[in-house]
């Protein structure tokens, strides 16, 4: 099968690795890279490690078997552990970010009864973002608590921002964020190592020398797979923005009504859809679907293409204004973005093509 097909340029994504951890090293910041976006892909894992990277994190167990025979790295679970799978997160992982002091009373727990080495816990804050993470009025309370269990150990604090509240990171959540540190370290005399001060949503603050000193790690995704920081959606200097590229081969051109015709139901995924009468248009669909990818988050190399839509298993496009006489068994290529990347790896149905 040679299509759909998810093109990977190792030479571009490992430029922007390097140059991702080049930006943080000169503020003494380290890169911990997001892999869930490459649902358990091994390969993925070995260009990363290639380009240097050491810290890993996932939000899904099963993915970390890739890292099987790494040397020296650090394994981060990034979803809060659910109880049920405590005994694989101690096992697999070397560190997990908590937002809930009764899993992490549960992590102590296990860790005592099966005589294991605490297990690290990166403590979640909510800067405002509204995702995990406790309030920060909680933070100090909660840390004494974790710091009276056995089982665990407190190595420092994260935050979130961008991934359900789109907030942006400020100089005022950062600095409410390293008050919080201040205020345990000195109340339960420790020094807490492992200060995550966010995603890819944060570099601009890290370029920008707004960062507060205390910030000594970035869980970063995003930002390394598309060369593009967040904030400012721009290609990164150095970077690369098609390190990731889809191809689609079409399977039908025709002219059709671009208004369906007849009464107006719900449809395959239980929506009802909303038509605008255009008039007759060049309609090209490609084999490739719901099933395979998010179509929000295609864009056409070709920018005369207009996504209309799709279903299960086609993609339709209007290329009534494209000057390239599409005909089935064209290759379509499309840029990508978080969504359809996700799809497009998690998808057996799509072929991954590494070149150079």
């Amino acid at each position: 099968m040679g299509f759909p097909k998810l093109i990977i340029n190792e030479t571009k994504f490992k430029t922007n690795v390097k140059v991702a951890i080049d930006i943080c090293k000169e503020h003494n910041i380290t890169v911990l890279a997001v892999t869930k976006g490459f649902c358990g892909n091994k390969r993925m894992a070995r260009l990363y490690y290639e380009a240097g990277i050491r810290h890993f994190g996932d939000s899904r167990l099963e993915n970390f078997e890739i890292f099987n025979g790494f040397q020296n790295i650090h394994k981060q679970l990034l979803r809060i552990p659910m109880i049920s799978e405590i005994p694989e997160v101690v096992k697999i992982c070397d560190s997990s970010l908590n937002g809930d002091i009764n899993v992490i009373e549960k992590i102590s727990e296990y860790c005592l009864v099966k005589k294991l080495k605490p297990h690290e816990i990166v403590l979640m804050v909510d800067l405002g973002d509204r995702r995990e993470g406790i309030l920060p009025e909680e933070a100090l309370v909660t840390a004494q608590k974790i710091a009276k269990l056995k089982g665990v150990k407190l190595i420092g604090l994260g935050c979130n921002f961008g991934c359900y509240g789109a907030r942006i990171p400020s100089n005022e959540a950062m600095a409410k964020f390293v008050k919080i540190q201040h205020e345990i370290e000195n109340e339960l005399n420790i020094k807490l190592t492992h200060m995550s001060g966010g995603n890819s949503l944060s570099l601009h603050m890290v370029w920008e020398n707004r960062m507060p000193k205390e910030i000594n790690f970035l869980r970063m995704g995003f930002a390394m797979i598309f060369g593009t920081e967040d904030m400012y959606r721009k290609t990164i200097k150095g970077m690369f923005r098609d390190a990731f590229v889809c191809e689609a081969e079409v399977v039908e051109v025709d002219y059709k009504s671009s208004l369906p015709i007849g009464a107006c139901g719900i449809d395959a995924f239980g929506h009802k859809p909303y038509f605008k009468d255009i008039g007759t248009i060049k309609r090209v669909i490609c084999a490739i679907g719901k099933l395979d990818t998010m179509f929000d988050a295609m864009i056409p190399y070709d920018k005369d293409l207009k996504i209309l839509g799709g279903s299960s298993d086609h993609l339709i496009i209007n290329a009534n204004d494209s000057k390239i006489n599409y005909k089935s068994g064209d290759i379509i290529k499309f840029d990508l973005d978080w969504g359809s990347l996700l799809y497009l790896f998690n998808s057996k149905y799509v072929k991954k093509e590494f070149i150079k």
